[in-house]
């Protein structure tokens, strides 16, 4: 059964795949435009904004990428703390005892060479 799975998903890939390939292909073509939008700009010399069309397809492009991918990754596991942490208090886990030196540089600067 495993490796009908596996078959399957080499044959035909799932929809996630193809929602990246499709943000994928969006991208690319707004990219494309908006580098013939550039070269439009610079010969006629004129200092407008990219076109909406442009961007609002970067964005729609992006965003099934960004979709995607989150669906692919799956269900997100919870993030637990380690036990000997889980007790203390939130001041205390960012203390590290060797880095609270207070006499490093004044001690260096006082020293004559």
């Amino acid at each position: 059964q495993a490796t009908t799975h596996l078959l399957r998903n080499r044959i035909m890939p799932s929809m996630d795949t193809f929602q990246a390939g499709i943000g994928a292909v969006l991208m690319i073509h707004s990219l494309v435009s908006m580098q013939h939008f550039k070269e439009f700009a610079m010969a006629t010399e004129s200092r407008e904004s990219p076109p909406l069309d442009i961007i609002l397809e970067c964005l729609l492009g992006m965003s099934l990428c960004i979709i995607a991918v989150v669906t692919r990754a799956g269900n997100f596991m919870t993030n637990k703390a380690a036990p000997y942490s889980a007790k203390k208090t939130f001041d205390s886990l960012s203390y590290r005892k060797n880095f609270a030196i207070f006499n490093h540089r004044p001690v260096r600067l006082d020293q004559k060479s």
